[in-house]
């Protein structure tokens, strides 16, 4: 009701008064129920603990509108798109993979000298080449080292990244004579790579990170290439008897693990 009926300017005078504690009121309500990044940030890392992947990325997603180009919160989106991506099918797995890259683009960009951004923009990549034909993958792979080179030059102590680099080694020497042949036409086979440089990664991310499940799946699957079955064999014994609070997809690396050991026995 429009308080313009009102003659009276005592009248008048109140409801305007009412009407505005009533607008501040609302407007306090909407403060006090925002988040702040780091709460955005910490609900986003419960989901994560949890391996509720889709629910951490819609949080870590609000604190980033909250601060965009906030370098922690870029991390921990490439983190779980890369992993969520690997649970999806089709067009979600290749939207969610890029939307990964994208974040991990966008965290080199925010903190150049941080060791964390390459990285994780080494992992997104090599997620993304799963999905690529081989020449695409051979063209990603020169990015993939250089991205993960240039974050172990600024921080050795990043386990996920010797990881990146073995497995990088390992893709590049396993490749077979027609992928050998296709990769001359996007200028050849990424020099330097080898098993032997694979087993020294791996062996350096188990040292920084033991308990990592993954470091222990990957490293028995080189270790089964390779011949050597009882190595193998005592990796994914211990990666099966790791607590599953690594990452996410822990409970998914296990089930590998024990599916392989069930194999190799």
């Amino acid at each position: 009701m429009s308080t313009a009926r009102y003659a009276h300017p005592a009248i008048r005078g109140l409801l305007l008064a009412l009407a505005g504690g009533v607008f501040a009121a609302l407007a306090f309500t909407t403060v006090a129920m925002a988040k702040t990044v780091e709460e955005l940030l910490a609900e986003g890392d419960q989901h994560y603990a949890a391996a509720r992947l889709a629910e951490a990325r819609t949080s870590y997603l609000a604190a980033l509108q909250e601060a965009p180009g906030h370098f922690a919160t870029l991390c921990r989106l490439c983190r779980s798109e890369s992993e969520l991506a690997e649970l999806q099918k089709g067009d979600d797995k290749r939207a969610t993979r890029s939307a990964a890259v994208e974040h991990a683009r966008a965290a080199v960009k925010a903190a150049p000298d941080s060791g964390a951004g390459h990285v994780w923009l080494a992992v997104a990549l090599g997620r993304q080449a799963l999905s690529e034909g081989a020449k695409t993958r051979l063209a990603l792979s020169r990015e993939i080292k250089s991205e993960v080179d240039r974050g172990l030059q600024l921080d050795p102590n990043i386990g996920r990244g010797w990881h990146v680099l073995a497995v990088w080694n390992m893709k590049i020497s396993s490749l077979n004579t027609l992928e050998r042949m296709a990769a001359n036409m996007v200028g050849g086979v990424p020099p330097g790579a080898s098993f032997e440089q694979a087993e020294k990664a791996f062996q350096k991310a188990i040292e920084l990170e033991p308990d990592y499940v993954n470091h222990r799946l990957e490293y028995a699957r080189l270790l089964k290439d390779r011949g050597r079955k009882d190595e193998a064999r005592k990796e994914l014994e211990k990666a099966i008897s790791l607590p599953p609070t690594s990452n996410a997809l822990d409970a998914r690396y296990q089930a590998e693990a024990k599916e392989l050991l069930a194999k190799l026995k």
